[in-house]
């Protein structure tokens, strides 16, 4: 089991290069936003997962899963709020 929670746990960290990667890469600060939400999204599922399989439902498991929901619904409030301010201050309108 330790394998296929290594692999999943290597599947959050190839997006997090991949992500950091794209950031280096892309031109434009809304190009750059959706490379960190591939990253919010692709390394909390992965923990997550890995959590469960590690432990199966646990409390400790379960703490994980409510704390990568909320904190990927902060993470779309955080870049829909940045994403505003980015068009607004290339003086276009939301």
């Amino acid at each position: 089991m330790s394998v296929v929670i290594g692999s999943v746990l290597a599947v959050a960290v190839a997006a997090a290069w991949l992500a950091a990667l794209a950031l280096w890469r892309l031109p434009r600060a809304l190009d750059r936003m959706h490379a960190v939400a591939f990253l919010n999204v692709a390394a909390s599922i992965s923990v997550t997962v890995a959590a469960f399989l590690a432990d199966g439902i646990s409390g400790r498991s379960l703490k994980i899963l409510v704390m990568m929901v909320v904190f990927l619904g902060w993470a779309a409030v955080l870049s829909h709020v940045s994403g505003r301010a980015v068009l607004m201050r290339e003086g276009r309108s939301a």
